[in-house]
């Protein structure tokens, strides 16, 4: 039985997954074919098509032989006015898309009239949905029939809750959930006992949203709100607490009941944006900052406010959390939702022993939520999932060595064929040189794991600055750093292993002074625990370095250009390393140079 889940409506970071007979066998980005960041406002449709691609060439099923279609928002919870808006945003959607695949005649054809009529009276853009998907297989040439196509809505919430809880190995957990908006909730929890879901708390975004407040007080720092809450949470260790800067915090989102809220009188005042108001109270002022004083310079109180802030959101997630662990009376906890992505609350998490066991879904960002709502409408609708807990993410396409070795040639780069025999690579990372990595499936959500990676030598500390700098990043960013599994007590403090750097770690006095480059401001890094099962030939790379050096870490960023998502093609892995500052490029068997 097989169910693939996508974003609808669209957002950002967009995508598209496939469960089939309880198991995760596919998941991609759509960003990283449009080559878009988080993709705003695209449908998943090259995602969907290679997703199909892969179905057909790895199991021989076709796309008429999908059983369901699982969507990570349900229409039903919406108001009519909301629900009214997505309607029409995603028919224009589908329109701008037939239109840019020379499909005219279907853009204006008397179905999509029909449908524009049928989903503006009744307001239920799950029809909007099918027509999605009708349009896309059209576009690879094959006529399905609208009655055909099985589409399930799954509330947001219980998406994310469902894509950490099902690939965590735990029979009985307690989900947190803090994000943005889903349909109207911005923080949940749930009680998870044998797949049965149980949702013990709610609040709706307008009483408080940590996913928007976090990205609109981004903003009043310099940074962009998608990206901005990651570059915080990065700048955050430079600076120290702003006592008036708390005060606000701790009056304006003041303790009520299970969980804070915006205080009433802010709500009532806000005219355009609440979570712009809420920012501005915070920093008393209405003129936006830059983190910035210039070259190597950072804005002292701009640090002060991340600080600050990144202090209090850790100290909210804490509180939320006992909260919840006492509700629940759960020992074990599963994380997900965009806030997630914040590697130090949850180090702070895991380092207060509330639990027994902590899983956070690697893909926590909305990117996710198609895999969890897939799986909750597989096990519904289907028979159990396969709860076996995820230890990778390679989920994504694959190019041949056909296909690589045609890419390569086209270049007219240097090149050489080396296979799995990476010695050379390893003598250029001990010879002071960045390199990227690149071999096999690509990861599936934001971070890159060994096989769309950049890789240096972490014992030299002025790789941290030249390894931003190659990829236009900014100097003071940490760098993350992959792991022998069996090494990880050697630099981390009281470390589990985790393999997707999605949760930081206090770093020792081993790290600090043998593995500088890796070590932020603050004695913390944010790993990935490598095995020989998970990836092969990732793991001989940083076994050798150890073999050679006695350290078995290494520098590990992800493979782009600032402001790109992750490489995803050999084509494009090419046009990314001649552009870049980097030394040489190992492309699936290939040692390239400039």
């Amino acid at each position: 039985m097989l169910v693939i889940g996508f974003n609808w409506p669209n957002f950002h970071d967009n995508a598209v997954a496939a469960i089939l007979d309880g198991k995760l066998v596919y998941a991609s980005e759509e960003e990283r074919y449009t080559r878009h960041k988080h993709s705003p406002y695209e449908l998943p449709s090259n995602a969907l098509e290679h997703c199909y691609a892969f179905l057909k060439s790895n199991y021989s099923i076709s796309p008429d032989a999908v059983d369901a279609y699982a969507t990570n928002f349900d229409p039903s919870i919406y108001g009519i006015k909301s629900r009214a808006w997505h309607s029409f945003s995603q028919i224009s959607l589908i329109k701008d898309y037939a239109l840019r695949n020379d499909m005219a005649e279907a853009a204006y054809s008397s179905v999509m009239q029909a449908f524009t009529r049928s989903i503006t009276s009744r307001l239920d853009f799950v029809n909007s949905a099918k027509l999605f998907i009708k349009s896309v297989l059209s576009h690879m040439g094959m006529a399905i029939g609208l009655d055909s196509i099985k589409v399930m809505p799954v509330r947001h919430h219980l998406s994310h809750a469902a894509s950490s809880y099902y690939f965590s190995g735990q029979k009985n957990s307690l989900a947190l959930v803090i994000d943005g908006q889903g349909e109207k909730e911005s923080t949940t929890a749930w009680s998870i006992k044998d797949g049965e879901f149980e949702n013990i708390f709610s609040q709706e975004w307008n009483s408080l949203s940590f996913g928007y407040l976090y990205e609109y007080f981004s903003k009043y720092i310099g940074f962009t709100r998608l990206e901005g809450p990651g570059k915080v949470m990065g700048l955050a260790p430079y600076g120290s607490t702003n006592r008036k800067v708390e005060e606000r915090l701790n009056s304006i989102i003041a303790k009520r009941g299970k969980f804070r809220e915006v205080t009433q009188d802010i709500i009532k005042d806000s005219q355009e944006s609440m979570y712009d108001s809420v920012a501005e109270r915070i920093t008393n002022s209405k003129v936006k900052m830059n983190y910035s004083d210039g070259e190597n310079k950072l804005n002292k109180l701009a640090c002060d406010y991340a600080h600050t802030f990144q202090s209090f959101f850790e100290k909210c997630v804490l509180e939320f959390a006992e909260e919840m662990k006492n509700n629940s009376g759960m020992k074990n906890v599963v994380l997900a939702g965009g806030s997630a992505l914040n590697a130090k609350a949850n180090m702070e998490l895991h380092y207060s022993n509330m639990f027994s066991n902590m899983f956070v879904t690697p893909a926590a960002n909305d990117s996710g939520a198609p895999i969890g709502a897939a799986a909750y409408v597989y096990s519904k609708l289907y028979g159990r999932m396969d709860k076996k807990k995820m230890h990778d993410v390679y989920l994504g396409d694959s190019y041949t060595d056909k296909e690589v070795k045609l890419c390569v040639d086209r270049s007219k780069l240097k090149h050489e064929y080396i296979g799995n025999d990476i010695s050379s690579i390893i003598s250029e990372i001990e010879g002071g040189k960045a390199i990227a990595f690149y071999q096999g499936r690509s990861e599936f959500g934001p971070r890159a794991l060994g096989n769309r990676s950049i890789v240096a030598d972490p014992r030299n500390i002025k790789n941290w600055k030249s390894v931003n700098l190659m990829k236009g990043r900014e100097w003071w960013r940490p760098l993350a750093p992959s792991v022998l599994d069996s090494s990880m007590k050697k630099y981390f403090v009281s470390p589990v292993s985790h393999e997707f750097m999605i949760l930081m770690f206090h770093t020792t006095e081993n790290a600090k002074e043998n593995a500088p480059a890796i070590n932020h401001v603050d004695m913390t890094a944010r790993p990935q625990s490598v095995s020989s099962k998970t990836n092969k030939l990732w793991y001989d790379l940083i076994k050798g370095f150890e073999s050679d050096t006695g350290e078995g870490i290494m520098i590990n960023t992800s493979f782009n250009n600032a402001g790109e998502p992750l490489v995803e093609t050999p084509e494009q892995a090419l046009r990314s390393f001649a552009v870049s500052g980097l030394d040489s490029l190992y492309l699936q068997g290939w040692l390239i140079k400039k």
